[in-house]
């Protein structure tokens, strides 16, 4: 498992903090109703620790869709 400050630095990295943080507990809540995790030897027990490093290793692709209007996301309820 990467340290606090190795997730720590891909967050600042992260073009948005927001869309990392709900990549996780999508990936989080995945783990704890069953979908196998993408690395080996993790721990069944630690979901939150099992998503990190799987965003962190860059198996877990996140951000907006292609066609959102960045500019406008507030106008029409958002976009994740």
């Amino acid at each position: 498992m990467r340290s606090f400050y190795q997730i720590e630095e891909q967050a600042a990295a992260s073009l948005n903090q927001y869309l990392l943080a709900l990549a996780a507990a999508k990936r989080v809540r995945h783990l704890k109703a069953g979908a196998p995790p993408l690395i080996e030897g993790a721990r069944p027990d630690k979901p939150v620790e099992t998503a990190l490093e799987e965003l962190a290793r860059g198996f877990i692709a996140y951000g907006l869709p292609e066609d959102v209007d960045r500019d406008n996301c507030d106008q029409h309820g958002g976009a994740v």
